[in-house]
């Protein structure tokens, strides 16, 4: 059998261009760190890194998702918390209105204060995030919660918009209420009227003490134990949120654990050793010299080098 020297030389290079791409893709490999470059590489592997790669991702949108969700319930938390301590302040007022030691001017005074405290618990409830949505506004999230003059009606309409709690997903399979629509916080049953509004029970006891008929002709019942319902409506939100302030905390952890167990699994299948790497390097190098040297000499053969 005889061998031509066209097919030495092409069998030469083959070889050689097989080491290039050999060594090229061990240089590619050392600079990005990563074992597979290609499908092709290890096509089992391949997609175990897209599998993986997905459930970091989603992992990764559960934490910002907590994120959110805790943002928006600690602005709730936050303006829940000043209408508690700004309807605090308004009971003490009440006492101090309901004494007898006070005169008809006495209590104007005092209904002045009360009247301004009570537009400045208004205004936190009719309060807008920073995505100028409605915080206390159910589904309706456009609508202020509650009417700026009386009765101070709970203003969504909409079948279920009142009541809705928006939910987004913190974890698999669980997802959390990032809202407390303003009827269960501010509004709270009055002994008189039934459940109202906070901000008319206030109104109501404001008329009383302007018209000086606080503990006679009162529209409003007993006033402080109607401040304390509302005190408590406000209470019962803020344990709710505070609930689920801590969950999302808890849920955090857990996400963090899989995100981290996820990433540790893709680094082990996808990520370079970089010793064996080298040393590979350094293999190929030589084979690809060796290779050159090759096809130089089988360039240069003859048949005078017989001769």
């Amino acid at each position: 059998m005889r061998i031509s020297t066209n097919y030495s030389s092409q069998q030469s290079l083959n070889l050689m261009l097989q080491q290039q791409s050999d060594l090229g893709k061990t240089q590619l490999q050392i600079t990005t760190g990563k074992r597979i470059q290609s499908p092709s590489d290890d096509p089992v592997a391949a997609i175990k890194v897209l599998d993986l790669q997905r459930q970091i991702n989603l992992s990764q949108q559960y934490l910002d998702n907590a994120d959110k969700a805790e943002n928006k319930l600690s602005v709730s938390e936050g303006l829940m918390s000043s209408a508690s301590d700004i309807l605090q302040s308004i009971r003490v007022l009440a006492v101090q209105g309901l004494s007898d030691t006070n005169n008809a001017e006495s209590r104007k005074a005092i209904a002045e204060q009360i009247d301004q405290l009570n537009k400045a618990m208004l205004g936190l409830a009719n309060t807008t995030d920073v995505n100028g949505e409605q915080v206390f506004s159910g589904y309706e999230t456009d609508t202020e919660a509650f009417a700026s003059t009386p009765p101070f009606n709970y203003l969504p309409t909409s079948p279920g918009a009142g009541d809705g709690q928006r939910n987004i997903r913190v974890g698999e399979g669980y997802s959390v209420e990032i809202n407390e629509p303003g009827n269960k916080v501010f509004v709270a049953n009055n002994d008189v009227s039934g459940s109202q509004s906070i901000f008319q029970t206030i109104n109501n006891f404001v008329n009383d003490l302007n018209a000086n008929t606080v503990g006679t002709a009162s529209v409003n019942g007993d006033i402080l134990g109607n401040i304390d319902n509302g005190l408590d409506a406000i209470l019962g939100a803020r344990t709710r949120v505070g609930t689920r302030l801590n969950a999302i905390d808890q849920q955090r952890d857990v996400n963090d654990g899989i995100k981290f167990n996820m990433e540790n699994m893709l680094s082990q299948v996808q990520d370079l050793d970089y010793a064996e790497a080298i040393s590979r390097l350094s293999l190929q190098k030589t084979g690809l010299e060796a290779a050159q040297q090759t096809f130089i000499k089988v360039q240069g053969l003859s048949l005078f080098n017989y001769l």
